[in-house]
């Protein structure tokens, strides 16, 4: 599969969650507000049962294009992204690199930022055709497809499919 192909996958992909899912992490130049975050973060997961796997993905938005950044799995997305939060403002161990790809030392976000959080009853598509559905599947190809797409972007630890 082509270059451009997966970045169709991904962005059809994404464009069936971005509106309902979508939470605002920060805008370009603003200053990341950790409180607020998880404030938006607690609402968003409060509508959907706590013992539900979710999918998240934080990512790199304009007009024209949204790039994951970091995608993840979690039965309780509130305290995975308190602490992915805490950790990126700290920009220590692993997340030196997030600090770097995301915010300024001051932190003010270099891009608009947003996060998807889909909970598994809600995926009705898998990312490429003809696979699962389940979030660890969708997880894998995620990151397969952004690996591929965006490879200088990615922030999973890994780095590359899993």
């Amino acid at each position: 599969m082509d270059f451009d192909k997966k970045k169709h996958l991904l962005e059809e992909w994404i464009s069936l969650y971005r509106d309902k899912f979508r939470i605002e992490f920060a805008a370009e130049g603003q200053k990341i507000n950790k409180q607020k975050i998880q404030e938006l973060i607690n609402r968003h997961c409060s509508n959907y049962r706590v013992s539900i796997e979710s999918i998240y993905l934080l990512c790199m938005f304009s007009d024209n294009e949204t790039i994951p950044v970091y995608i993840g799995k979690s039965v309780n997305p509130y305290t995975r992204w308190k602490s992915h939060i805490g950790k990126l403002l700290e920009g220590k161990g692993s997340y030196l690199r997030w600090k770097y790809l995301l915010i300024h030392d001051d932190d003010i976000a270099k891009h608009t930022l947003i996060l998807l959080i889909i909970p598994d009853h809600e995926i009705v598509t898998p990312p490429i055709p003809n696979f699962p559905k389940t979030v660890g599947s969708v997880e894998y190809q995620l990151v397969s497809l952004v690996s591929d797409a965006y490879p200088d972007t990615l922030l999973n630890k890994e780095g590359n499919r899993r």
